[in-house]
């Protein structure tokens, strides 16, 4: 219950202070009571931080915090609907009875600590660590005990029939049956026409039943070339099914189970001899399975190496391997796991239960969706959003988060949750009465904690072997009739398919929307500024949308994704700043003048896009584009133009704030000459160039020095012939990218004499580029250079890319006329993120 308890809290804590700081809603609270209230509050967070174990408290500390959160906010909705005026006797009567049941509360705590002498009950857990540092997602992945079955598979692949064969792994959750991520589902005809003709290897991961083989096994075809599908499954009848060989995964043997819980939680460096014989006394429980092994070393790693402590949790009366296949009850081992999490982090945890089984959660999405539930515990010098990176950090760190798509700059961008460590989140969840997950037979999803309605879903489909669903736009207004639309309380809402915002739609109290497919041509109502406590709105769409300007009204604004909005500068004189705005992407025609600066102070992300009409000759200082340089706190800029054609003064009007680390820049018709500016700035970290962002054959550094760039993209200039650079010129280089460059002759000689330089894409460039690419990493190779990675992607002409991989034979170099992509160690399309 202390996850609930915990939640709800700090939920009401940051409620308190959006309320405080809205211009019109503060004036009908009382402040007096606010900061009762918030003093108590205060106290009883640090009592379940440190005292969790009391369940029956715990309870009743939830409960009292989700009744005057309710109460604030229903109060809030009648305000800003304009249904009350003055302030309202029966909320202030009703907030002060909470208050003094509270107090009660905090009366029986002070009473239990005095009578117990407060033994702290968590164990210690370490301090937030800082959202600066990458997590421990690089390390090589431990396949310990598995040589046997990795060897009887590669004899079943490398089999010289010529007839497609399947071939099944079977063995429980957690065993390791899958060492990689499965790839995107790409089913049906798409699929089918991919693989026609090809000699393929399939890898189908947790396959549950021969019913789901019956519906997509027609989707691969027989081409009597050798081709092969692996399918790893729980289910012995599936095996039998096939009625062909199959591989047994089984557990890990003690000592193989001895090294991976070291490998996990002492970083391979050996146990200490003084916990040597609690340390078997773990691997015995943990009965051979991986998972559970992972996961328990996750929380070692992060205990004091102290034996008092490692001997508490050896004696764990959870921490005995126990499973119930069918989910009703998940390994003990990972609730154990659970109880060891500090309580700031468990709500968070739980949340993720909420995503579909094998669902790959966008990371951004996730912690905006953390921060709209009230979850993250402020504190000083760090946003939401960076404690939360924290908190995404240290459960991957724990194993109970799978890292599955890194950027380019190695952030997590993309991770999911093993299906047992799902199935523990949801037990949890519905057992401590944190949610529940419901879904009705229109498809309509939404979870509910204690009565409330916090959040609603509307998928296409939730499977990958459903199809679409037939529905109709979802219209967002208050008469819609389902019933999780009518609550005051919503705070978050997503929909998938066609959707729009009607002018009626009145949620008040929402926090989160993202449509994904927002209806063509509708704009979106001024009522949108009605919603006091919005934080992210995401909207997806073909064309523009017309946004009121009224949203520069709404001061609790953190995030507004539209692939493409225009919207009116502020009214002058209006008093409003958006304190809490770090993205505004992407905006048309904005006019940046000092006033618009002054309201968006801490912006970290800017998307911004101009017209030109060549013939209307609009000058582009019109738009003060060198006010971009007041944005002191802006890291990320996409800064594009629409339309051809040379503009002299595209870029020279441009000022850019020293502290951008990512630079995109679109069709700006730049000149070369221009980037000695661009190399000024002292902690660009990624500059992408695209689609004529740069024109003129030849690139020369004079005395140009990227001092901070890892990642150079350079995507569609056409023009550019001739590159002239040296390694200085990019000290600390650790990808390049070349796409579409039609008439590049060649990829500087000295390009790979940079020590940090990684790795090395080479996209639908000449033949001449790409040759120069593969000798230069042939030439770091005999240097002794085995880090430096090299993928050419090559459109046509089969034989010479066949003459060209019979010379150059690396381990390093990646050659293909498609998706060379996914053989690297992360995905090279994410730059753009």
């Amino acid at each position: 219950m202390a996850a609930t308890a915990h939640a709800s809290l700090v939920s009401l804590l940051n409620t308190m202070d959006q309320i405080q700081t809205h211009p019109r809603l503060s004036i009908y609270f009382d402040n007096y009571q606010f900061q009762s209230l918030r003093e108590v509050v205060y106290f009883l967070v640090d009592f379940v931080e440190n005292f969790s174990e009391v369940e029956d408290m715990m309870r009743r500390i939830g409960d009292a915090a989700h009744e005057a959160e309710d109460i604030i906010e229903v109060e809030a909705a009648d305000r800003i609907r304009g249904e009350s005026t003055t302030k309202s006797l029966t909320m202030l009567l009703h907030l002060q009875r909470i208050i003094q049941n509270i107090s009660s509360i905090k009366d029986e705590v002070i009473k239990f600590k005095e009578e117990t002498g407060f033994i702290n009950s968590m164990p210690p857990s370490s301090s937030l660590s800082s959202s600066s540092s990458a997590p421990r997602v690089t390390k090589k992945t431990n396949m310990l005990g598995f040589d046997r079955y990795v060897a009887q598979l590669l004899d079943e692949l490398t089999g010289y029939d010529c007839c497609r064969r399947i071939l099944p792994i079977v063995g429980m959750g957690g065993i390791g049956r899958s060492p990689k991520n499965k790839p995107d589902d790409q089913l049906g005809e798409e699929l089918y026409k991919t693989l026609s003709g090809r000699r393929y290897l399939v890898i189908l991961d947790d396959v549950w039943s021969v019913e789901a083989w019956e519906k997509i096994q027609f989707f691969f075809p027989q081409n009597d070339n050798g081709s092969r599908i692996v399918v790893t499954t729980r289910q012995q009848e599936l095996v039998n099914y096939f009625g062909c060989s199959s591989v047994a995964v089984g557990f890990l043997d003690d000592e193989n189970s001895w090294k991976l819980l070291c490998d996990v939680a002492f970083a391979g460096q050996g146990c200490p001899p003084r916990l040597e014989k609690i340390m078997e006394e773990i691997v015995t429980k943990c009965k051979g399975l991986p998972l559970a092994i992972r996961v328990i070393g996750g929380l070692l790693g992060k205990s004091p190496r102290t034996q008092e402590y490692w001997e508490k949790i050896a004696k764990d009366k959870s921490l005995v391997m126990e499973y119930s296949g069918d989910g009703s009850k998940p390994s003990s081992i990972l609730y154990t796991s659970y109880k060891h999490l500090p309580v700031w982090l468990r709500s968070c945890f739980l949340y993720l239960g909420l995503f579909p089984e094998d669902h790959e959660i966008d990371v951004p999405n996730l912690i905006k969706l953390w921060v709209a539930e009230g979850f993250i515990k402020p504190i000083k010098s760090l946003s939401l959003e960076q404690i939360a990176e924290a908190y995404i950090k240290e459960l991957i760190d724990r194993n109970l988060l799978i890292v599955t798509e890194l950027e380019i700059n190695k952030k997590v961008s993309y991770c999911c949750l093993h299906d047992l460590i799902r199935e523990l989140c949801i037990w949890i969840a519905e057992k401590e009465n944190f949610y529940y997950d419901q879904r009705d037979i229109a498809g309509w999803r939404h979870f509910i904690s204690d009565e409330r309605t916090r959040g609603f879903y509307c998928r296409e489909s939730w499977t990958s072997l459903e199809k679409p669903s037939v529905m109709r736009p979802l219209i967002l207004s208050r008469e819609e009739g389902e019933a999780p639309l009518k609550s005051r309380l919503l705070r978050v809402l997503v929909a998938d398919h066609e959707s729009r915002l009607d002018p009626s739609f009145q949620q008040v109290n929402v926090r989160y929307i993202s449509l994904k497919s927002y209806t063509f041509g509708i704009p979106i109502p001024w009522s949108i500024s009605l919603c006091w406590s919005l934080q992210s709105l995401i909207l997806e769409q073909w064309t523009r949308v017309v946004v009121p300007s009224d949203i520069w009204k709404m001061p609790q604004l953190r995030h507004i994704e539209i692939s493409l909005m225009v919207v009116e500068n502020p009214t002058p004189g209006d008093v409003f700043v958006l304190h809490n705005l770090q993205t505004l992407k992407l905006v048309k025609d904005l006019i940046f003048t000092e006033e618009v600066c002054a309201r968006i102070p801490n912006i970290r992300e800017l998307g911004i896009v101009y017209g030109f009409d060549k013939q209307a000759g609009v000058r582009r200082d019109k738009f003060h584009l060198q006010n971009f340089g007041r944005l002191n706190k802006l890291e990320s800029l996409q800064y594009s133009f629409l339309g051809g054609g040379y503009v002299s003064d595209r870029f020279e009007k441009l000022k850019l704030p020293n502290s951008l680390t990512k630079l995109i820049l679109n069709n700006c018709y730049m000149v070369w000459s221009d980037m000695a500016i661009i190399a000024l700035l002292p902690h660009l970290q990624l500059l992408r160039l695209e689609q004529r962002a740069v024109v003129g054959a030849e690139w020369n550094f004079v005395n140009e020095e990227f001092r901070s760039l890892k990642h150079l993209i350079i995507f569609n200039c056409d023009d550019m012939f001739h590159w002239i650079a040296e390694k200085s010129n990019f000290p600390v280089l650790e990808t390049l990218d070349l796409w579409n460059l039609d008439k590049l002759d060649k990829v500087p000689w000295d390009i790979g004499e940079i020590p940090t330089l990684e790795r090395i894409c080479v996209r639908y460039c000449t033949k001449s580029a790409s040759m120069s690419a593969m000798e230069i990493l042939e030439e770091q190779e005999n240097l002794g250079n085995q880090v430096l990675h090299l993928g050419i992607e090559f459109k046509g002409d089969p034989m010479w890319m066949e003459k060209v991989k019979q010379r150059f034979t690396s381990q390093n170099l990646h050659i293909s006329s498609k998706g060379f992509y996914h053989s690297l160690s992360y995905n090279l399309l994410t730059h753009s993120r």
